[in-house]
């Protein structure tokens, strides 16, 4: 077997131990910063109702390993959150589907259901995604930067 401390890997090696210590506590608090920016947007992009509850309801989680990644989640503590996001059906004088299965038109003419039209999703949530997106990797790309310039080789 080779000398490793011949060619300096036993330097790169202590060096990336170094970098990979310093790494969890600098990706944290990137991720935070990023989730907060997204917070931020998309409140200011929410629809404010007459209770202006969902605008308040927006919330950033703390960082956790999934998988193999470390992820932040901006969610929503409002029960209608995904309606106003995504839009919905206008439906009256019951539920479309009954024990499991979507109800047809003759099934819900006789229950008295109607179909009033959609309503279009507002998108709050993807827009301010979009819009951190490219600061964010900028963030990443220079956070890495700073990382392997600290590399005491």
């Amino acid at each position: 077997m080779a000398d490793n401390s011949l060619f300096g890997f036993d330097d790169l090696d202590k060096a990336f131990k170094k970098a990979v210590n310093k790494y969890p506590e600098k990706s944290d608090a990137l991720l935070i910063a990023g989730a907060r920016l997204a917070q931020s947007k998309t409140k200011a992009d929410t629809p404010v109702g007459k209770t202006k509850k969902l605008r308040a309801s927006w919330r950033v989680k703390p960082p956790k390993t999934y998988r193999q990644s470390r992820v932040v989640r901006v969610q929503s503590q409002a029960p209608h959150a995904h309606l106003v996001e995504l839009g919905h059906l206008l439906v009256r004088g019951g539920k479309l589907r009954q024990g499991g299965r979507e109800l047809n038109v003759v099934q819900r003419a006789v229950r008295g259901i109607t179909v009033g039209g959609r309503v279009e999703g507002k998108f709050m949530l993807e827009k301010a995604m979009k819009a951190v997106t490219t600061s964010f990797n900028n963030d990443v790309e220079k956070m890495m930067d700073k990382l392997l310039g600290d590399l005491e080789l």
